[in-house]
């Protein structure tokens, strides 16, 4: 089972180089993207750290915005890169830099092998009930991609007047993470360069990462092997101060106990400790 991890980073690069060097080994590749808006000075000194290490690829780098197309951008690269590669791989999992896993390799080697053709990405119709029908203006289902959305000077601006969305097409929703197969993936690199209008038309959708995915997949063939799970732990109910919650060693018990492979979000600088008591407690290696 050989895996692809398509990693988003904007800070913490210590921390990403410890997700990386956990998560590395004989059947693994990575391929980063650091925000543009990170200095130049760390991205050299990431670079310089993760240069001995085998089947590591920097990405086109893109300034990042939460809600931009920009986001949908570096993942696109990330694929791009690996097809371009031509390493070989089963699965491709979409990771943030703030991730760490839950399961160790040889777990999650093991449950891809037990799931091989299934497709990991919450979707959800955004013309039925789903988790976002009740919310507020903007942040309501079809109103994320039925109106024209856009960035001016780093602010979110929004448009009223609806548009048709694309023909042929429902439209879906569902969260940024994902684990999809190696054909999978290749049929979303083909559909994208097929179908630029459908990429013209994400550019105007509010916070594009979370639908612009889940709707290639959700109307493709890969339909039916969807399994609406992204595979990862994170605590929504909790904000300190935005959700999802940083998770501390308060949460050990639960990340022992979660059946994911990932949880999010962590960070070094409000808690280390969480990220050594993983690698004793679930992984069974010593912290660094």
């Amino acid at each position: 089972m050989k895996i692809a991890y398509i990693i988003l980073a904007h800070k913490n690069p210590e921390q990403l180089v410890r997700l990386i060097f956990r998560l590395k080994n004989d059947n693994t590749s990575f391929f980063i993207h650091i925000d543009k808006r990170t200095s130049d000075k760390i991205y050299k000194h990431l670079v310089k750290q993760l240069q001995n290490i085998s089947n590591v690829y920097f990405l086109k780098r893109h300034s990042c915005y939460w809600g931009d197309f920009n986001i949908v951008k570096a993942t696109i690269e990330g694929i791009r890169q690996l097809i371009k590669t031509n390493i070989d791989f089963d699965y491709t999992i979409l990771l943030s830099g703030q991730d760490y896993l839950i399961k160790t390799n040889s777990q999650i080697k093991e449950f891809l092998e037990k799931s091989q053709g299934k497709q990991f990405i919450e979707s959800f119709s955004l013309n039925s009930e789903n988790r976002w029908t009740n919310q507020d203006g903007c942040y309501q289902a079809l109103n994320r991609v039925q109106y024209w959305h856009f960035r001016l000077r780093g602010k979110h601006f929004y448009l009223t007047l609806k548009r048709k969305f694309l023909p042929h097409l429902q439209p879906y929703g569902g969260s940024q993470w994902w684990c999809l197969s190696k054909d999978c993936i290749h049929y979303i690199d083909n559909y994208i360069i097929s179908n630029p209008n459908f990429v013209n038309y994400f550019k105007y959708v509010f916070i594009p990462d979370e639908n612009f995915f889940q709707t290639i997949v959700s109307n493709s063939q890969f339909k039916n092997d969807i399994v609406n799970d992204d595979l990862k732990y994170a605590d929504w109910e909790n904000a300190n101060p935005t959700p999802p919650a940083i998770l501390d060693k308060s949460y050990l018990d639960k990340l022992i106990n979660s059946p994911k492979l990932f949880a999010r979000k962590f960070d070094i600088t409000r808690d280390q400790d969480v990220l050594d008591l993983i690698d004793q407690k679930i992984l069974g290696v010593s912290a660094k």
